[in-house]
């Protein structure tokens, strides 16, 4: 019995060490093209990277409260007191939540807290990327 929980235990740490690399993919679909994209250096239309439908999306980076995800999305959306690891996207068709999405690493940024279905994902040096509203200052 002891020997099944070390190996348990050894298991757990060693997929977290393996995530923390980058070995393990992404659960998301849209987490792993978010990644690839940075990757590559590369920028697309967010809604070329989803696969549902969607009007509004919100961005929030880790450390994020509550109040304020609750604030900008109209309703709750998370039950710890705030955003713990990556960035959390928060996607709306006609004012309803239809998907939050976790992106770890945290690398996503923007200027606002929501985004129309125009929005694009473009490099923003050093690894991070940026959500910019075509025709806003710094779109590409």
């Amino acid at each position: 019995m002891l020997t099944l929980i070390r190996r348990a235990l050894f298991l757990a740490l060693l997929c977290g060490m393996l995530q923390g690399c980058g070995v393990i993919v992404a659960d998301d679909p849209l987490e792993t093209k978010l990644g690839d994209l940075k990757d590559r250096g590369q920028s697309a239309p967010l809604r070329d990277l989803t696969e549902f439908d969607w009007d509004e999306v919100h961005l929030f980076n880790e450390y994020t409260r509550r109040e304020v995800i609750e604030e900008h999305v109209g309703q709750p959306v998370i039950s710890a007191d705030r955003h713990q690891s990556g960035s959390l996207l928060v996607f709306e068709l006609d004012g309803e939540v239809v998907k939050t999405v976790t992106v770890s690493g945290d690398y996503l940024r923007g200027d606002e807290f929501s985004y129309g279905p125009d929005v694009r994902v473009v490099p923003w040096g050093r690894g991070a990327m940026r959500l910019e509203q075509p025709g806003s200052e710094g779109s590409q």
